[in-house]
């Protein structure tokens, strides 16, 4: 009977400890937690200059080893695809055969495995280098806050070791085609919100430019990392999460070209979710089965054996997120699944993709992402089928389903999205452009305009 007694005890503790926060553990701070706090304090001092500066060389020396490692796989290409044709114009010589198959077989796997040594030297070259400086980075962050806290003023004798004559006053470059707009929505609680149109490749508005034009840029991003505004961008993916194909090819190149300071590289994140997207596939899937078994009871049908097999890989309109400090004015990339090209053919406001949509903007509210960029025509490139009218057709269908989305923000709870930014392909005629313009005026009955040059 006591030991009874003793075990519900320990229950109710262990239930208290778990459950109520007054009787909860303490939580344990982790290192992330410490660097993210002494960075946020830091990047809010007047050494952010110098933070960024230190950011910017770094990143320098990265770009200059990927652009040797470009360079000399240019080469290599260049020289193999010569060896090829000379072999291959040499490999029969009237009627006497000079190289055989198994010959020209060997020539090219010898190039094959050069070109992947080669590519493996940089990757671990870039690897070393991306380790050395994030290491160097963190340790200089810590000891610069040090004595910063115990002084209050600049240490000066712990600068990066090369200055650089940046200016905050700099103007970055924008899009040729850009319209912007202010707008209330809401019945009751009108909130206003700033829509922007924008042609421009997608992966283009995650590049700092170059020189002193990008302080202005990393100041805005590194300021408000740790903040309740976030900047967050959707790409179009497809249901794997991998990095060796697609716009998420694209995305890690560009992400490699500069040192991860604050989270891990865009790899081990793919990496680690694929763990994530398991058990995630695995509740849908029993779900599934236990939707399909209570309403075959309710219908009075047979129960199915195996209702819906295919659960081995994420469908049209999942997303999974990832986090970033090095692209330009982006923290987070929403990757929306789309398996399926969008241009063959008219969908409705109950796509997959669609409704997937309004979840992402559910997830950016509830998580303090108050700028988002969105594929207006849910592609990344023009291609022969969206034609002027397949345009205006899809951009009514986004602007309408988006306005619907953004009046229900207001019962979401959360962060307002202030800035919604409506992606064009950049090789968009500048027609079909000023026609969209409009469209977005009418849909959203804009007041007032602000044109952008």
């Amino acid at each position: 009977m006591v030991e009874e007694v003793d075990g519900v005890i320990k229950a109710w503790a262990a239930a208290y400890t778990d459950q109520v926060l007054e009787y909860a553990q303490p939580p344990e701070v982790r290192d992330e937690e410490v660097f993210a706090d002494v960075y946020h304090s830091l990047i809010h001092s007047p050494l952010s200059v110098t933070i960024l500066q230190l950011e910017a060389n770094y990143a320098c020396t990265v770009e200059t080893l990927c652009r040797e490692r470009d360079y000399k796989l240019g080469e290599l290409e260049t020289r193999h695809n010569k060896e090829m044709s000379s072999a291959l114009n040499s490999a029969t010589h009237g009627k006497v055969v000079v190289l055989t198959e198994a010959e020209l077989n060997a020539l090219a796997t010898t190039q094959l495995d050069e070109r992947e040594l080669l590519i493996s030297k940089f990757d671990s070259e870039l690897a070393t280098l991306h380790q050395n400086q994030f290491a160097e980075f963190r340790q200089w962050v810590m000891c610069v806050h040090e004595e910063y806290k115990t002084s209050a003023q600049k240490p000066l004798g712990l600068f990066p070791r090369s200055e650089s004559s940046f200016s905050v006053s700099s103007q970055t470059e924008v899009s040729a085609l850009q319209e912007s707009f202010t707008v209330t929505l809401g019945a009751q609680m009108k909130q206003m919100h700033n829509l922007r149109l924008v042609a421009a490749n997608i992966l283009d508005l995650c590049k700092y430019p170059s020189g002193e034009e990008a302080l202005p840029q990393r100041l805005q991003t590194s300021m408000s990392l740790y903040s309740n505004n976030l900047c967050g961008l959707v790409i179009l993916s497809d249901s794997k999460t991998r990095t060796n194909s697609g716009i998420t090819r694209e995305l890690f190149d560009l992400c490699t070209r500069s040192t991860e300071f604050h989270f891990p590289d865009l790899g081990t994140q793919l990496d680690s979710l694929k763990g994530d997207v398991r058990a995630a596939l695995a509740w849908r899937e029993e779900f599934t089965q236990k939707r399909a078994i209570i309403e075959a009871r309710r219908a009075g049908e047979p129960i199915p054996e195996n209702p819906r097999k295919d659960f081995n890989k994420l469908e049209s309109g999942d997303f999974y997120l990832t986090r970033h400090s090095n692209l330009c004015e982006t923290h987070v990339v929403f990757h929306l699944v789309s398996d399926q090209p969008l241009d063959n053919g008219n969908i409705s406001s109950r796509h997959p993709v669609i409704i997937g949509l309004r979840n992402l903007l559910k997830t950016a509210c509830l998580n303090d992402i108050t700028t988002l960029t969105i594929p207006l025509l849910l592609s990344h490139k023009m291609t022969e089928r969206m034609t002027v009218a397949w345009c205006l057709k899809r951009a009514e269908l986004m602007f309408k389903c988006i306005k619907g989305f953004m009046m229900e923000m207001a019962g979401w709870g959360g962060t307002e999205i202030k800035t919604l930014q409506f992606l064009l392909p950049a090789d968009i005629h500048q027609d079909v452009f000023i026609k969209l313009t409009g469209l977005l005026s009418s849909i959203f009955r804009v007041s007032n305009p602000i044109r952008g040059y």
